[in-house]
């Protein structure tokens, strides 16, 4: 340590001499041109001085300072000196080989390393003979457990056993019962378990039988489909929406749902969606704002693509995924915030879509009318104008549905109404012509009013041609509708 300490003095106090003696211009130390080449380990150790020769004492302390720097470089390049002497460090490390490559059969690489693992396993197995010893005595003594526990009684005890149970006397447990107080009594339980369901009524003389001719179809169900309709009556009863049920909201207003709808028709259209996933989208949201009152403007877009998202997975086959919907709103929402506003919609309904749709009524009632093509799309178009309009949102399904069927074939034939609403069409829609002729009116003003209406996407997705473009019919704008429109 004293030794490198009074070098590096001597050193110094050299370099201050020469200065002081104005002898050339002095280079310290750390310019000497020591210049390293990298991977190849070349070293340049010619120092160009601009100054007259130095003498002998400055001459060894450079000497020295460049050793101790060479063998440091050389000690960090050890690795590429073989290369340097051997001169391969400008060649390429690997040579191409001229014999053609080995195929998959021919290589054997794999087959040494699995030698090289038996190998160690063979040699550890050899150093550890006592380890497999006490694994084979455990595996012996758990075998010695395992037969010797008991046997489990055959099938004939278990047989006996039942018997001599079944033969005891059982007594009627009057004091358990009796402490037993959950709500409602037993005998109640038991008659609501042996309730047998109710009979289908049978048709009367003048009532067509329109299933008669499906018992050989087994997809139209006519067996039990008028089952299945009463049943839908009673969920649309179960789930109604009440009259003005936006008047509870804070901020919603039944213009910004018309809007919403709007909207989503075009969104429909472009996905090419079913028209049930677009009725059901409706009925959810008129459920989710009943049930939540306090939903603000701008979720408001996010509930509509949320019930959309949500009715096109139980009614589509292929549904649109997350970012599709996402997309449609211009990125305003995330994917998550539509999963999350799903759960919230799903947990406020009581994970319950059960509610019907009026598309779903409508078929059935123009099979019962023996309606056309014409009269079905007709009727189409009428209800989800309905469905746009606020003021028809309380209207159960199978109203909307039998109003608009009846004034399709109204408007599409030269007969009256009460030509029209045949007995075979009040018995299977369960209305009558009284009850559903104001629904017909107001229909008919909506209608009539729809081109001066700044919602038009029902009316330009009814333009189609699939559709028989009956937005366009010159029955819609003729006196028979205006007259019913009047007396709205």
């Amino acid at each position: 340590m004293e030794i490198q300490v009074r070098r590096n003095h001597i050193v110094h106090d050299q370099e201050n001499v020469y200065a002081s003696k104005n002898v050339g211009a002095t280079v310290p130390m750390k310019h000497l041109g020591l210049n390293v080449r990298g991977a190849l380990g070349e070293l340049n150790t010619n120092t160009n001085f601009q100054s007259q020769p130095a003498n002998n004492a400055i001459k060894s302390a450079i000497s020295c300072e460049i050793e101790n720097k060479t063998r440091r470089v050389v000690r960090c390049y050890k690795h590429v000196q073989s290369k340097v002497d051997t001169g391969l460090a400008s060649k390429s490390i690997i040579q191409p080989s001229s014999r053609p490559p080995l195929r998959r059969e021919e290589s054997t690489g794999r087959l040494a390393a699995r030698a090289v693992v038996s190998r160690a396993a063979l040699k550890d197995t050899q150093n550890k003979p006592n380890e497999i010893k006490e694994s084979v005595n455990v595996f012996v003594q758990a075998k010695k457990v395992v037969q010797a526990k008991k046997k489990l009684p055959t099938l004939k005890e278990n047989a006996k056993e039942v018997k001599s149970l079944l033969k005891q006397p059982i007594g009627e447990p009057t004091e358990s019962l009796g402490k037993l107080k959950l709500g409602d009594d037993v005998s109640t339980k038991v008659n609501q378990r042996k309730k047998e369901p109710e009979p289908t009524p049978e048709l009367p003389d003048d009532i067509e039988d329109i299933d008669a001719k499906d018992n050989n179809t087994a997809l139209l169900m006519s067996h039990y489909i008028k089952d299945i309709y009463r049943y839908l009556t009673k969920l649309e009863e179960k789930y109604a929406i009440e009259k003005d049920h936006l008047a509870k909201q804070v901020v919603v207003t039944g213009r910004m749902r018309a809007t919403l709808i709007d909207w989503l028709v075009e969104v429909q259209k472009q996905f090419t969606l079913e028209l049930e996933t677009f009725h059901m989208t409706v009925g959810i949201i008129d459920r989710y704002l009943q049930v939540v009152t306090n939903v603000q403007r701008g979720k408001l877009q996010l509930v509509g693509v949320t019930a959309m998202f949500i009715a096109s997975k139980y009614e589509e086959v292929f549904a649109p995924q997350v970012g599709d919907f996402v997309f449609i709103t211009d990125n305003a929402y995330s994917a998550s915030d539509v999963i999350q506003c799903e759960v919230e919609i799903l947990s406020k309904l009581g994970y319950c879509l059960a509610r019907p749709i009026p598309i779903s009524f409508l078929r059935r009632f123009v099979k019962a009318a023996h309606g056309t093509s014409k009269n079905h799309h007709l009727a189409k178009y009428l209800v989800d104008l309905c469905l746009v309009e606020y003021s028809m949102a309380h209207y159960k399904p199978s109203e909307l549905a039998a109003a608009a069927i009846c004034l399709s074939l109204y408007l599409l034939s030269k007969k009256n109404l009460t030509e029209v609403w045949t007995p075979t069409l009040s018995y299977y829609s369960e209305y009558s012509l009284e009850h559903i002729e104001p629904i017909m009116r107001k229909i008919a003003k909506i209608v009539v009013n729809v081109e001066k209406s700044k919602y038009k996407a029902v009316y330009n997705k009814y333009l189609d041609i699939s559709l028989a473009k009956v937005s366009s019919l010159p029955q819609l704008k003729s006196d028979v509708i205006l007259e019913l429109a009047q007396e709205a």
